[in-house]
């Protein structure tokens, strides 16, 4: 079963605004190297600029969750590049995050809105964890048996009821 992953308001604002940013930007960067004259500190400067706004935004969009997928066996993160799976299996526990849970949460490696949140994030209650997020709400913590905890925020939250159900087949 699918269930979608769609962005908040937030994270949609983020994504358009950053992208407009870096169109303007890079609208700059092109009429500087093409005022530069073969001028070498301004051809590297300009270009460098150029990839690292390509690499920002590709990056994050291929990383990008965009819908979680329960099957038999694996719980499956879909991104655009390298998919997620995580067995069902591997699952100790599962539940739905509080909202006290994630204060003076931060982000130590990750994307903090541009095309969602995903990465590495650390919170007082919850200790370090992996975001595979799109939004702010609705947040399901899945612990593993290494202990590595996951979160996700797939859009309809009954998804935590039904990976309930299955973690309660598989361990007939």
């Amino acid at each position: 079963m699918e269930y979608k992953a769609s962005l908040d308001n937030l994270a949609k604002i983020i994504t358009a605004g950053t992208i407009i940013l870096f169109l303007v930007l890079g609208y700059g960067s092109i009429s500087a190297l093409s005022l530069s004259k073969g001028d070498f500190t301004v051809l590297f400067i300009q270009a460098s600029t150029l990839f690292a706004f390509i690499a920002i935004i590709l990056g994050c969009y291929l990383f990008a969750p965009q819908s979680y997928i329960m099957d038999n066996s694996d719980l499956i993160i879909v991104r655009p590049i390298k998919n997620k799976k995580i067995k069902l299996a591997e699952i100790a526990e599962i539940r739905a995050v509080a909202d006290g849970d994630m204060i003076g949460a931060i982000r130590t490696f990750g994307v903090g809105g541009l095309f969602g949140y995903f990465g590495k994030f650390y919170s007082f209650k919850i200790g370090s964890m992996m975001f595979y997020a799109t939004r702010r709400n609705n947040k399901i913590l899945i612990i593993t048996n290494q202990d590595q905890k996951i979160i996700i925020t797939p859009d309809d939250i009954s998804m935590i009821e039904k990976l309930k159900e299955k973690l309660i087949q598989k361990s007939k």
